[in-house]
Parts: structure tokens; sequence; C-alpha cells
């Protein structure tokens, strides 16, 4: 059987006789993550490689910075540490297989100079799929509004201790990262945490008596030492 591509780059072509317009889409496994006139390759900027997208939301007429990171044999996309400096910041958990990514690359060998993914990171692109946004001058800032957001955690240990818990996990820095398998996590049972703003993240989930970061992508790790 051949195997279905799952990155895909289109471009869509709209000719009538009054008017012609081009755009470019690209799809990740059939999900639309940019719409454009244009769709510019992974950048090479201060020591990083980034994308520009878009996710489809073309009314907005903005990019959203992402950058590149590598663990294992994949690329993820991890939203950038000062995201928070802006009240509409677009991101959805996303990764590629190395060899994907170094197909649209223009210069192959530089694939190597994609860094190594960290536990900041990890705890970057956690935070940025509780869709809380409000406009914060660092991302320490933005960790203490989002934890004064949270009025209710689905655990009773870490709902108890809100403000220390997330405090901890934030300052979390020599974990073992490890590989997750994302389809088994949506069968898991999950903990969510109730918003003020009324959204409901479902920030961790549990496996083996152990609870974990829902981070959405195949990489997280366990914060059992703070329970």
């Amino acid at each position: 059987m051949k195997r279905e591509k799952m990155l895909e780059i289109k471009r869509k072509i709209y000719d009538d006789k009054d008017w012609y317009e081009e755009y470019i889409q690209v799809l990740k496994d059939g999900k639309e993550i940019h719409y454009g006139e244009s769709f510019d390759f992974p950048k090479y900027e201060n020591g990083n490689y980034v994308f520009y997208l878009n996710y489809g939301n073309i009314e907005y007429y903005k990019f959203f910075k992402i950058y590149l990171k590598k663990w294992e044999d994949k690329i993820y996309f991890i939203p950038k540490y000062n995201f928070c400096n802006e009240k509409i910041y677009g991101y959805l958990p996303l990764e590629f297989l190395e060899n994907e990514i170094k197909e649209i690359l223009e210069n192959k060998e530089e694939i190597s100079k994609i860094k190594k993914l960290t536990i900041k990171d990890i705890l970057c692109e956690w935070a940025c799929n509780s869709q809380f946004r409000e406009f914060c001058n660092s991302f320490e800032d933005y960790q203490k509004k989002l934890v004064n957001e949270i009025y209710f955690v689905d655990n009773e240990i870490i709902n108890n201790d809100i403000s220390g818990k997330f405090e901890k996990i934030f300052g979390m820095k020599n974990k073992k990262i490890e590989k997750i398998n994302v389809e088994e996590v949506e069968k898991l049972d999950k903990i969510s945490v109730y918003l003020e703003n009324g959204k409901v993240w479902e920030a961790f989930f549990k496996k083996d008596k152990k609870i974990y970061l829902n981070t959405e992508i195949s990489v997280s790790f366990e914060i059992n030492e703070i329970l």
C-alpha cells in the first residue's frame, strides 16, 4: 500500500474572466496549517529554524512564528517563548518526521542545525495549548497569569495547592523526555483544568499510576514528584 504523504504543499488557482488569484495551501495529514498568497519555507534566524504559519486564518492577515525543534527522528513545532506578548497567537501541536522537513529545506545538510528539544520547549508548548491568551511581558509573567486564571483542577492534590503545584511544574528542568503514543493518550483518563474564561484545558493524563503533561504531541514527561 502506498503511504499517504503527511506534509503536502498545494497550489490553488482561481481563474475567472474577471479576476485571477493564486494561493498556496499547506496540509498536514489533510489538515490545513497554512493558506495564503505565499508560503515561506523554514528560515534560519538567530540560530534557530523557524516557520511562519497562519493556520488558514487569513482574516487575521497575520503569520505566527513557530520554532522547529528536534528529538530523536521527529521535528516538533514549538511556540515562541514570547507568544504571550500577542493577544492573538495561533498555534497547533504539530510534528513531522525529520525527512519530511529535510525535503523542503533549500540546503538539506542544514537539518543538523535544528536545535534539540528541551524541557522548557515542552512546558511552553503545553502552556500554549491551554488557549489562555493575555498580554504579558515574559513567559514567566504568563505563567503567573495563567495560574491566576485557574479556578479548579480535577485532581484533589493539585487543586488543593494550584499555585504551588504549577510553580513546581514550570520550574522543572532536569526531566527525562519520554516518547508518547498520541493515539493511546486519547483513550486515557485526563485531568481537566477549568479556567475563569470558560475554557476547559485537558492539561494532564494518567498512565501506569503516573501523571504526565498532556502536550498533544509524542513527547512529554511525568510530574509525580510534585504530588
